[in-house]
C-alpha cells in the first residue's frame, strides 16, 4: 500500500504540474492574440478616422455622423474581442502601475497628479461614447480641432474663468525610450507644439472691439491617454484651455491656433486653424463687471 501511494501521488503531482503549465500556455496565447486583435482594431480606426477627418468645416453635420459611427464601431469591436477572450486580464490601472514601478514609494504629489489626470482621461472617454457633437470644427494640414465644450467655471488659477475643452483629431505620438542605468524609462510623448492662440473680438455691429493672444500650450492635455484608459481610440488628443471671461461687448469671438508638428526627419509642419462664432451670454463677464485681461484695440 505505502509503495502505491508512493507512486500515486508523484504522478498527481505531474499531472497537476502539467495541467497548470498548460494553462498558463493558453492564457499567454489568448493575450496574445487579443493584443493582435485590438492592434488591427486601432490601425483600421485610424485608418478610416483619417478620411472622415479631411471633410470639410462646413459639412459640419457629416462629420458629427461620421465620428458618432466611426466611435461606435470602435466601441463595438473592442466588445467583441473582449467577448472571444474573456480570460485576457484588463492593464492595471496608472495608479497601480505607477505604484509597481516606485515599489510602493510613490509621492502624494504623484498620486494627487496620476488621479486628477485619471478622472480627466474618464471623462473624455464618457465623452466618446456619446453622440459626437462639437461646438465647432475645423480643419488644417490633416488635423482636426473639435471644441468639445465652452463653459464658465471656476479656473484653477483663482476666479471665474472660461474652459474651452478641445479634441485634435490626428496627432501622433512618439514612445521615447531612456536609459538609466540598468533601468529603461518608456514615456509617449506627442511632436505636436501648441505655439499660439489669439482671439479678436467683434462687436454687435461687425467691427472690431479688441483682440488678446499668448501662448498656445494647453493647462491640460491628455497625450498618452491609453496609459488611463485602456484602447482609449487612437490619434485623438484632448486638452483644455483657462482664459478669461469675455468682454460683455464682444457679440463675436474669433480664435486662432496655431501648431506646429515635428517630422521625422526633425523638419516642422505647421497648421493654422480659424473659428468664429457668436459669444453665448455665459460666457461674457456678468453686467456691471470689470474686464480684467488685457485686451489691444484691435486695428479698424
Amino acid at each position: 500500500m505505502k509503495k502505491l501511494l508512493i507512486v500515486v501521488l508523484p504522478l498527481g503531482l505531474a499531472i497537476l504540474g502539467g495541467a497548470s503549465v498548460l494553462s498558463g500556455q493558453r492564457t499567454a496565447q489568448a493575450t496574445a492574440e487579443s493584443r493582435l486583435e485590438r492592434a488591427r482594431l486601432k490601425r483600421e480606426f485610424a485608418e478610416r478616422a483619417a478620411l472622415a477627418r479631411a471633410l470639410p468645416p462646413e459639412r459640419a453635420a457629416q462629420w458629427s455622423d461620421e465620428a458618432t459611427s466611426l466611435l461606435g464601431w470602435y466601441s463595438e469591436g473592442l466588445k467583441e474581442i473582449r467577448a472571444r477572450f474573456p480570460g485576457v486580464e484588463a492593464a492595471p490601472t496608472a495608479l497601480a502601475a505607477a505604484e509597481a514601478e516606485r515599489k510602493g514609494k510613490l509621492a502624494d504629489k504623484d498620486r494627487a497628479a496620476i488621479e486628477d489626470f485619471q478622472k480627466y482621461a474618464d471623462g473624455r472617454a464618457a465623452l466618446l461614447k456619446a453622440r459626437w457633437a462639437p461646438v465647432q470644427s475645423v480643419q488644417a494640414n490633416g488635423l482636426r480641432l473639435d471644441l468639445v465644450a465652452i463653459e464658465p467655471g471656476a479656473s484653477p488659477g483663482g476666479g471665474p474663468g472660461l474652459r474651452i475643452d478641445f479634441a485634435l483629431w490626428g496627432a501622433p505620438r512618439l514612445v521615447d525610450r531612456e536609459k538609466t542605468g540598468d533601468r529603461t524609462v518608456t514615456r509617449v510623448i506627442s511632436p505636436v507644439s501648441f505655439d499660439k492662440i489669439g482671439f479678436r473680438f467683434l462687436d454687435a455691429a461687425g467691427k472690431p472691439y479688441g483682440e488678446m493672444s499668448g501662448p498656445g500650450e494647453p493647462y491640460q492635455k491628455l497625450v498618452d491617454a491609453e496609459r488611463f484608459v485602456e484602447d482609449f481610440p487612437p490619434g485623438v488628443m484632448f486638452g483644455t484651455w483657462w482664459v478669461e471671461l469675455l468682454p460683455r461687448e464682444a457679440a463675436t469671438v474669433e480664435l486662432d491656433l496655431g501648431v506646429n508638428v515635428r517630422g521625422a526627419g526633425g523638419s516642422s509642419v505647421p497648421a493654422a486653424f480659424h473659428v468664429s462664432m457668436p459669444v453665448a451670454e455665459p460666457w461674457k463677464i456678468p453686467p456691471g463687471a470689470v474686464y480684467q485681461a488685457e485686451v489691444r484695440e484691435a486695428a479698424q
